[in-house]
């Protein structure tokens, strides 16, 4: 098995180690995938001194292992260092929603055919098979990461699933189910992961409240209608849990009665733990 050792700026590292946590994909992973990504591929140049940087090594899976030293002589590199380096740097000159898309390159590429094909997919996500209708691939750019936006069977229900998070994918011979055109549209135009659109969440909010919601910019809640300390958001429920859960007592949901009785079953076994 061959080990490849390269040097790469502080930068780079950083980028390729905040890839890694940001996707959990191992380094050695993000390599070998993007040496085949790259191989027919134009290279952009980096010169690097040796002494100077972070250490990055990782083993070749065998199939890059087999046409390693072939591609290093096409690509006119000087050393196995230098090819490699350069396709770091290529990849890293991307905007992270673009080297999602590079690191999760084979996934995509399945999606897109069935959505093109009008089939059906089988996922394995979250350790579950699941069979799913693909519509589209969306951008969310609060997080700058790709979903699929899709209709589970298993669930029986439109979900959003992060692309990265797809361990597994198959292709299926039977056509996708269009459940409701009009609602696929919508979600289209008013994309969020969270699948808010179309629905509402009433919460009464304290000065500070109003003051954190202004400050907490990260998956807020589409604001619609303000009457008093009464404020209507476009939200759904498991945004709702995510978003004004760290509010405390600066908020008290009144609206829906299902999501209302949640918090309140959440924050009794709170109270109970720390009592």
């Amino acid at each position: 098995m061959k080990k490849v050792r390269i040097t790469v700026s502080d930068f780079m590292f950083e980028i390729l180690k905040g890839d890694s946590e940001y996707f959990k994909v191992p380094v050695g992973k993000i390599g070998n995938t993007l040496f085949k990504y790259y191989i027919d591929k134009n290279l952009s140049k980096i010169k690097l001194e040796e002494s100077s940087g972070k250490k990055v090594q990782f083993n070749l899976s065998k199939e890059n292992e087999d046409i390693f030293f072939d591609i290093l002589r096409e690509k006119q590199a000087e050393t196995e260092a230098e090819l490699m380096r350069d396709i770091f740097f290529t990849y890293i000159n991307n905007l992270r929603f673009k080297r999602e898309e590079i690191i999760f390159n084979d996934t995509f590429k399945q999606v897109r055919e069935a959505i093109k094909n009008n089939k059906k997919i089988g996922i394995k996500y979250h350790s579950t098979a699941r069979i799913v209708n693909p519509y589209f691939i969306e951008l969310s750019s609060k997080e700058n990461r790709s979903y699929l936006f899709c209709y589970c069977e298993k669930n029986q229900d439109f979900r959003n699933y992060r692309i990265s998070d797809i361990e597994n994918i198959w292709n299926l011979q039977n056509e996708i189910y269009v459940k409701d055109e009009d609602y696929i549209e919508a979600i289209r135009k008013n994309f969020d992961p969270f699948l808010s659109y179309g629905n509402e969440i009433k919460v009464r909010m304290t000065e500070e409240g109003k003051a954190l919601y202004e400050r907490v910019n990260q998956n807020r809640p589409k604001l619609l209608k303000e009457e008093g300390d009464i404020y209507t958001f476009e939200c759904s429920d498991k945004l709702a849990k995510v978003y004004f859960a760290q509010f405390y007592d600066e908020i008290e949901i009144i609206e829906p009665e299902s999501l209302r009785e949640s918090f309140k079953e959440n924050f009794k076994r709170t109270y109970e733990m720390y009592k």
